[in-house]
C-alpha cells in the first residue's frame, strides 16, 4: 500500500498544533506572580527555539509545580 504524501503533511500539521498549544500553556502559567519578568522572558526565548514538544510538557509540568508550590507558600504565610 503506497504511503500518502497527504499523511505526512497531516503529522507535520499535528505537530505544529501541538507546539503552538504547549507554547500558549507556558505563556499562560508563565504570567503567574510566581515568575519574575526576567524568568518569564528568558522562558519566552527558550519555548521559540524548543522544537520537541516532550521538552515544551516537561516545562510547562514544572511551572505548574513552581506556581503551585509559591500558592502554598503564600497561603500558609496568609494562616499563620
Amino acid at each position: 500500500m503506497p504511503v500518502s504524501p497527504y499523511l505526512s503533511l497531516a503529522r507535520a500539521a499535528d505537530y505544529c498544533d501541538e507546539l503552538t498549544a504547549l507554547r500558549a500553556e507556558l505563556r499562560c502559567i508563565l504570567q503567574h506572580p510566581a515568575i519574575v519578568p526576567a524568568r518569564r522572558q528568558a522562558a519566552e526565548r527558550l519555548m521559540c527555539q524548543c522544537s520537541d514538544p516532550g521538552r515544551l510538557r516537561h516545562w510547562l509540568a514544572l511551572a505548574v509545580a513552581e506556581c503551585g508550590r509559591w500558592e502554598e507558600l503564600v497561603l500558609a504565610a496568609e494562616g499563620s
